[in-house]
């Protein structure tokens, strides 16, 4: 095994501890909270683990995916979301393209409402520098901590 990703796999039993001992804040704490640069990040509902993430530009991150005026590529989860919530859409409106479900009035609402629920929920950060790291510990906190709104797959 490579020695680089040994070392790597093995602090992520300890990230993922330091992580949950982070105190859990809300979106409006954002603003009054020391916020690293990069990191790994963790959307909770009812001290559920909803979502990992990870950005180079934490605290602008954060906010994105609940502010009203961000769009499908800046609010990710909350499209993922409205999706879900939206999946009794006929086969014919599940093939549509994102710009075209964003031109949808009842997804757009619903896209708005998951933005709201987002804002609601709590957050716990943990900093981390090294890109790769960062990489391997979202995909690792994800599986270790059950999330169910991480998806992996390319586009």
């Amino acid at each position: 095994m490579n020695e680089r990703f040994k070392e790597l796999t093995d602090r992520m039993p300890l990230r993922l501890h330091l992580l949950l001992e982070q105190p859990l804040i809300s979106i409006d704490d954002i603003g009054i909270t020391q916020v690293p640069q990069r990191g790994i990040y963790v959307f909770f509902e009812d001290n559920d683990p909803i979502y990992v993430g990870r950005s180079n530009r934490l605290k602008e991150r954060l906010k994105e995916h609940s502010q009203r005026g961000s769009d499908h590529y800046s609010a990710t989860l909350a499209f993922r979301i409205a999706k879900q919530n939206m999946s009794i859409l006929q086969k014919k409106e599940r093939k549509q393209t994102n710009e075209q479900l964003m031109k949808n009035r009842d997804f757009v609402a619903e896209f708005e409402a998951a933005k709201g629920q987002i804002a609601r929920a709590k957050i716990r950060f943990i900093e981390i520098e090294d890109q790769i790291e960062q990489a391997m510990f979202e995909i690792y906190a994800s599986l270790a901590l059950g999330t169910k709104l991480n998806d992996f797959s390319t586009h």
